[in-house]
């Protein structure tokens, strides 16, 4: 019998053990990520409202600024409401009735648009000046209320009053 030398060689290889811890870390890891695409979808969705909400505030500011003086009690009939007057009643949106500010409002894909003309006179064929202000307001993914205000000055170019 021929004895045969057994060499002590080390083994160099790996076991079924390591593969599979690596492959743990990995999917933990890749879990953390897959979060941080969520915190990214919703800060993208977020952005893309609220620009959104500003196109549409501007569009309506600009809507506003070409209109004739006297008409700006007028509701916007592009804007989604047609053969109305803004409202100082206390209801549809304007706070407090007689208070001089006419109102009205209309929602756009889940933005409540709500512009506001306030003459500095009673009525708006004797006023030298309207501020005239629009916001978009609307909620977030997390339930928060968002908006955006934006506002003008616009003087009448038919005043002829005396000074007051």
């Amino acid at each position: 019998m021929i004895m045969m030398r057994m060499r002590n060689l080390p083994e160099g290889g790996f076991s079924l053990v390591e593969p599979l811890i690596a492959m743990v870390i990995l999917s933990i890891s890749l879990l953390g990520a897959v979060g941080m695409f969520v915190v990214a979808q919703d800060g993208i969705s977020g952005g893309a409202k609220s620009l959104e909400a500003m196109a549409l505030a501007e569009s309506k500011v600009e809507r506003l600024r070409v209109k004739p003086y006297q008409a700006l009690l007028d509701a916007d009939p592009g804007g989604g409401l047609s053969d109305t007057q803004l409202q100082d009643s206390g209801t549809g949106g304007d706070a407090v009735a007689g208070d001089g500010a006419y109102m009205a409002r209309e929602t756009v894909n889940g933005i409540v648009v709500t512009w506001t003309v306030r003459p500095d006179q009673p009525s708006l064929a004797f006023s030298r000046t309207t501020v005239i202000t629009v916001t978009a307001q609307w909620m977030s993914r997390t339930g928060q209320s968002r908006k955006v205000r934006l506002g003008m000055k616009r003087a009448n170019p038919v005043f002829s009053g005396g000074a007051s």
